[in-house]
């Protein structure tokens, strides 16, 4: 349904509630059998009819089966009383999932519903039965996660310019230019209108939609080409200027002539378009500087006169023009202004700069009348202006990803930010009023367009967010974790470390509680776990490049205690690994500085140091190999680098290395051989001489046969290579995330021995592969950009309860994943029984 609909004479609501509910009749409870390709397609659209879109007459278990990709759209619109747990759950994953397998999708759903209800609920609050969730290859256990719910769509390309205009049909559309030159048109509600238009040129920077369904796009080629939106035409180029690149496009309404569309290049040349004929005619415009040009034309009240003054900005100068007139200088910004918006009716503008600021002036008077700072130093990349509960406003988005609200009369901020991008947005736009409401759309660099109600946004609580998470882990199963029960309850063993930028926390996923770790510290940017002389330690890494040593041997609920600080690095650490080596409990450290360093932690003395990456290093993994341990680094220098604990050698001497050939190296993980469901003793050694395990506890291992471990790294191509760490040579062909850079892995084993790789990223889904038959086993969807993936591996004593089992043993026999990022942490039970 379009915005033309509401035009219309009211649907009859009657048939599509009968139609839903006898549809809904026919949807199998079990969600792995698929149901008729017509409910997939039509069943939510049937109940949206009806009103009646709820849980109820749209089951959880059709929604892995759901195909027309318009959940969301359908809730935003919707007058349903029922409950929508589960619709909602949908629509936060459904712009991602892609063609995500159903089996993925049932996951992903499962996942999504529990951290939308039962965000920080302990697993001894138990959890009611999930209907729909049968054949869910996870297991929620904790999470911490909010992700807004506001995406109108995935661009993939970035998003560089955006637009509305009104069709002449009378619908409201949204029009948007990325970075490859493509233009694309959506409803307002997010879904697509026609194929995409293709320039062939620059990345289209500039929009401005005429009558008639014409539009104006500007880009890096120097061309200001004419689209026809309804038809879906290229009709002609009305500018090219070699060389040069569209600096901008504004429609200008002097008082005693036509409107002129203008547009100005990089080389400061203005030229002026008859909005008839889109040809250039001749008409006095003012000599700019030969630099680009930022223009934006304002009208002037009515009661003024009228006609119009044209803002040219050049770098950090500010100018305004009107016919008949020398330009006038307004000021100067501190930084190289960005962008200029017009207050529509007032003769007033705002504009913004690369230091951080933004200002507001009058034409008439040419004089500022307020100016505001949302973050110092931080850069305002786009403004759109607003009417918010009456009041004229402006919008602005940063480099910080948030949105901000400010008054255009004082310049004082309305509510507070609005955050849900995980890149800075680039292009605003704000959309025809709907009855009272105020939407804003935005496209950031994060890949989505975003949806932000202001509709008594002054005066209504900020939407919750969870700060991004910069460090989380979990202890292995060879590392005694106290719980922080009250006293006389047992202890779940199940702790997790988690930190934001702000504050640093462990909590017990069975018992809810939580204690503040490394309070009054700078920010953590790592986490590691170890065993020293019979007490569980917590390592923390700070952003001063220090490293803290805390023991949780105190009593349960007890904050940890200073143990010692490890300092010899000159940046951050961004990496540790903590192993035993012999009789010796050591941490390996990366920093950004370059080098890796080996601690033992028993006396807190450096052992040895390898300062032979070109650069910062991202990741370390722990290797046992049959002739002892290695610590293997990746670095930003592309590479894997492998170091030997008991013959640290010559610091200066490079150590054996992997080029690895993927635009960069993220992270590295050590993969396990495959056990061909061996028994005992052939797995993880946890904790026994001689074994080496990592942050997570264990290390990877050989196989019944002699079969060796291997090496991955992750890359910035979006692929996950696989390594034989003896010969450093390529082990078989790369595995393809297929939506971006990979940049957090890590491995375990099935419960039936078979070695397998967590991989995720900006994209925010995590990749379950099966190494040996180097096929995808899973992809949980989450929506939010993923930086850290930890693993619990499952243990060896006999098969306890199901982790969904209240009270029960919550990770026996399967392994336990944690996965954070922008939104939180989640922690989930994988079950993979069948691999």
């Amino acid at each position: 349904m379009s915005d033309a609909g509401a035009s219309r004479a009211p649907e009859d609501t009657h048939p599509h509630r009968l139609i839903a509910e006898a549809l809904a009749k026919l949807v199998a409870e079990d969600p792995t059998i698929p149901p008729h390709p017509y409910l997939s397609r039509h069943l939510a659209d049937h109940a949206f009819r009806g009103r009646v879109l709820d849980d109820d007459h749209v089951p959880p278990a059709l929604l892995p089966w759901e195909s027309s990709r318009n959940v969301r759209v359908l809730l935003r619109r919707a007058r349903s009383a029922g409950r929508t747990q589960w619709l909602r759950a949908w629509a936060r994953i459904e712009p991602f999932v892609g063609d995500a397998d159903p089996e993925s999708r049932l996951s992903s759903l499962h996942l999504a519903h529990h951290a939308a209800t039962r965000r920080r609920i302990p697993l001894a609050a138990g959890s009611p039965p999930d209907p729909g969730t049968a054949g869910s290859r996870v297991t929620p256990l904790w999470s911490d996660w909010a992700a807004p719910d506001n995406v109108l769509a995935v661009t993939g390309a970035l998003v560089e310019s955006l637009a509305h205009t009104t069709a002449s049909d009378g619908r409201t559309l949204l029009v948007g230019g990325d970075g490859n030159g493509t233009i694309r048109v959506w409803e307002t509600h997010g879904v697509p209108v026609g194929p995409p238009l293709h320039s062939f040129g620059g990345a289209v920077q500039h929009l401005l939609p005429l009558d008639g369904d014409l539009l104006l796009s500007g880009g890096t080629d120097g061309v200001v080409r004419v689209w026809h939106l309804t038809r879906g035409q290229l009709i002609g180029e009305a500018v090219h200027r070699p060389r040069t690149w569209v600096s901008g496009l504004t429609l200008f309404r002097p008082a005693d002539a036509p409107p002129r569309v203008l547009a100005a290049h990089s080389d400061g040349h203005l030229t002026a378009l008859d909005t008839e004929t889109l040809r250039p005619v001749d008409m006095p415009l003012p000599d700019l500087d030969e630099a680009p040009a930022l223009v934006t034309g304002v009208d002037l009240p009515e009661e003024d006169g009228g006609g119009a003054a044209l803002v040219v900005a050049q770098g950090r100068l500010l100018r305004l023009w009107r016919p008949g007139q020398d330009p006038v200088v307004l000021g100067e910004h501190a930084g190289e202004v960005r962008h200029a918006v017009a207050l529509p009716g007032t003769g007033r503008f705002a504009t913004c700069d690369d230091a951080g600021s933004l200002r507001f002036w009058d034409a008439r008077t040419r004089r500022e009348t307020a100016a505001a700072t949302p973050r110092p130093g931080t850069a305002v990349l786009s403004l759109t202006a607003a009417t918010v509960d009456g009041h004229r406003a402006v919008v602005s988005a940063g480099l910080d990803h948030a949105l901000r609200v400010w008054d255009a009369d004082t310049g004082r901020p309305i509510g507070a930010a609005l955050e849900g991008h995980t890149a800075p947005a680039v292009a605003l736009t704000t959309l025809p009023p709907d009855g009272t409401e105020t939407y804003v759309v935005s496209a950031g660099g994060d890949g989505t367009l975003r949806r932000w109600d202001l509709t008594g946004h002054g005066g209504r609580p900020a939407r919750p967010a969870r700060r991004p998470v910069t460090a989380a882990a979990l202890p292995g199963r060879a590392i005694p974790a106290p719980g922080l029960s009250a006293p006389g309850l047992p202890a779940s063993g199940l702790l997790v470390a988690v930190a934001d930028e702000t504050e640093a926390a462990l909590w017990d996923v069975e018992t809810g509680r939580h204690v503040p770790v490394a309070a009054g510290e700078r920010p953590v940017t790592a986490f590691a776990w170890a065993a020293v002389g019979g007490e569980t330690l917590l390592l923390t890494a700070h952003t001063d490049a220090g490293v803290q040593m805390w023991s949780l041997d105190g009593p349960g609920g007890a904050p940890p205690a200073r143990r010692g600080r490890l300092l010899n690095h000159s940046l951050p650490v961004r990496a540790m690994a903590a192993f035993r080596h012999g009789d010796r409990a050591l941490l390996a450290t990366g920093g950004a500085d370059g080098s890796v360093r080996l601690w033992d932690l028993e006396h807190r003395r450096e052992a040895a140091c390898w300062d032979d990456h070109g650069l910062g290093v991202r990741d370390l993994a722990v290797l046992r190999t049959r002739d002892g341990t290695l610590v293997v680094s990746a670095g930003a220098d592309g590479t894997l680098r492998l170091g030997d604990p008991a013959d640290p050698a010559d610091p200066a001497a490079p150590r054996p290395v992997i080029h690895c050939g993927q635009q960069g190296v993220h992270a590295v993980a050590a993969v396990p051989a495959d056990e061909n469901g061996c028994g005992e003793g052939a797995g993880y050694d946890e904790g026994g001489e001689g074994a080496g395990y990592g942050e997570d506890g264990e290390g990877a291992g050989y196989g019944e046969d002699g079969e060796a471990p291997l090496l991955a790294s992750a890359g910035e191509d979006g692929t996950v290579r696989l390594w034989d760490p003896v010969t450093r040579r390529p082990a078989g062909a790369a595995l393809d995330a297929g939506d971006g850079p990979v940049t957090v892995l890590a491995a375990f084993r099935t419960p039936a021995g078979r070695p397998c790789l967590a991989a995720g990223g900006p994209a925010g889904t995590v990749h379950l592969w099966d190494v040996a038959a180097r096929t995808r086993l899973l992809s949980l969807v989450t929506g939010s950009p993923l930086t850290a993936l930890a693993v619990r591996h499952p243990g060896r004593e006999p098969a306890g309860r199901r982790p969904d089992h209240p009270g029960g043993t919550p990770t026996d026999p399967y392994p336990v994943l944690l996965a954070a990022g922008r939104a939180g942490i989640c922690l989930f039970g994988v079950h993979l029984e069948r691999y």
